[in-house]
């Protein structure tokens, strides 16, 4: 530990003293007389004294020959003061909320690589082999944007089993259980309950109304009969309650294994924690999935999350090996790729991805929902011109789209949503045609810039 010491005049400043002292002698009597030797004063004064300064001091501040030491105290205070406004700035924008609509209608996204990284992507004839390049996306099951019939959703599940589909991806969030249930149902049917690699996600915990206190907090705009909510065939006898907590993970876990039907699931994800309040509860609540997994519970601790930032920040402030994998949605497809710093991320630390929102909220596929809300005009100008060029190469957009997805090598499978047996028995088609998708289409569309100039795509060698 180090003593500080008092600062020691140099021998230099003393020196000066002296010679101003012998300069500036006796006091003229006269105005006259004085005003001279006050000129005489200040002029040996300027020519032949530094400042005063300090010789160095371990641990001890010291002002420089030209800075008296209330400019240095004035300047330490500038920057302290400067440091504090920056990092409320940085607090603020990282609190105000964006609408990722909005950002994507003003701009096309352009994505930078850091330097010295580059993500590995596949070759083309390497996109897609099978099925198990896809994961059903069960929130359609319980009627998305439109109620759908239960004998439809069993149906669906069954054909994407005949399929060749072996995972499955679903939530509490969607339809309040019900994809859930409805899931549950059509493994029973399709007979693969045993084999199928089910995931599903944990922050909402769905109450019985009775049980709800005022304690709770409710996600009212997940309600049906509010607005808001984009599933108006969900159960009103539950409510769902945000609760990110450890306990909140495990009530929410167990309540998915009794709806679902089974004793495991192979992944749990992190579902929506989006904002200061829900990421801060959930980086605590995590410790209750790692729990989870090394009783053997779960194979998986993921993330399924729509804001690559958040994504991208909870892998970097959890401990090493708490993610096995994340699932992103909506950050990489042919209309946004914000989620390239994950993608190297987790591709550095060795972390699977699953691809979801690769049709952009179903945009791609002749929707017109994006980002989970209207499409904004400039977003549906570009797909268009998406459309011009896949049929230029006699394809059908999905399968670019498609292809795209599944490019970087750190992408292990991409979520599809379907509504029909129809719908799955088209979405296998066009991962086959996705294996036929030429480079010069990769070029073009960045030389019309539908892509921007670095964004990785499928290599052709």
């Amino acid at each position: 530990m180090h003593t500080r010491r008092a600062l020691q005049p140099s021998r230099d400043a003393s020196c000066a003293r002296r010679r101003r002292q012998t300069t500036v002698s006796a006091r003229p009597r006269d105005a006259a007389a004085r005003r001279g030797a006050r000129a005489k004063r200040t002029e040996v004064v300027s020519e032949t004294t530094p400042r005063r300064h300090y010789v160095a001091r371990p641990r001890a501040f010291i002002p420089s020959k030209t800075t008296p030491r209330r400019d240095a105290r004035a300047h330490v205070i500038t920057a302290t003061l400067v440091c504090v406004v920056a990092a409320l700035a940085g607090a603020i924008a990282r609190r105000a909320p964006v609408d990722s609509r909005v950002k994507a209608s003003a701009r096309m996204t352009t994505v930078r690589a850091s330097a010295g990284a580059a993500l590995r992507v596949r070759r083309v004839r390497d996109v897609g082999e099978t099925a198990d390049a896809l994961v059903l996306g069960a929130s359609p099951l319980a009627g998305i944007y439109e109620e759908m019939s239960e004998a439809r959703a069993r149906e669906t599940v069954v054909e994407a089993a005949r399929a060749g589909f072996v995972k499955f991806d679903t939530a509490p969030h969607y339809g309040l259980g019900l994809s859930e249930i409805r899931l549950g149902m059509g493994l029973r049917d399709a007979k693969i309950e045993g084999a199928a690699k089910v995931y599903t996600k944990v922050g909402r915990v769905m109450k019985p109304r009775e049980e709800v206190t005022s304690e709770d907090e409710v996600e009212w705009g997940n309600v049906p009969g509010r607005d808001g909510c984009i599933f108006p065939g969900a159960p009103r006898d539950v409510l769902p309650v945000l609760d990110y907590s450890e306990n909140g993970f495990v009530r929410s876990f167990e309540d998915s294994l009794k709806r679902l039907g089974l004793e495991r699931i192979e992944g749990v994800r992190i579902h929506d924690a989006e904002t200061p309040e829900r990421f801060e509860a959930a980086m605590k609540g995590a410790r209750a999935l790692r729990a989870l997994r090394d009783a053997g519970r779960i194979g998986e601790v993921s993330l399924g999350m729509n804001d690559a930032n958040y994504v991208l920040r909870m892998i970097r402030e959890s401990d090493p090996g708490t993610f096995d994998a994340i699932m992103m949605a909506g950050s990489w497809n042919l209309l946004d790729q914000d989620g390239l710093a994950v993608l190297l991320e987790c591709q550095e630390r060795n972390i699977k991805v699953y691809n979801a929102g690769i049709f952009a909220s179903g945009l791609l596929v002749g929707g017109s929902h994006y980002k989970y809300g209207p499409a904004p005009t400039e977003v549906k100008q570009r797909t268009e011109r998406w459309k011009e060029l896949a049929a230029k190469y006699s394809l059908p957009l999905p399968a670019v789209a498609m292809a795209f997805a599944l490019a970087p090598e750190v992408v292990g499978s991409c979520a599809v949503g379907v509504k029909s047996p129809t719908e799955v028995s088209q979405n296998v088609a066009w991962l086959q045609d996705a294996r036929n998708v030429p480079a010069a289409l990769w070029r073009e569309a960045k030389e019309n810039g539908l892509l921007a100039a670095d964004v990785p795509v499928p290599s052709d060698d």
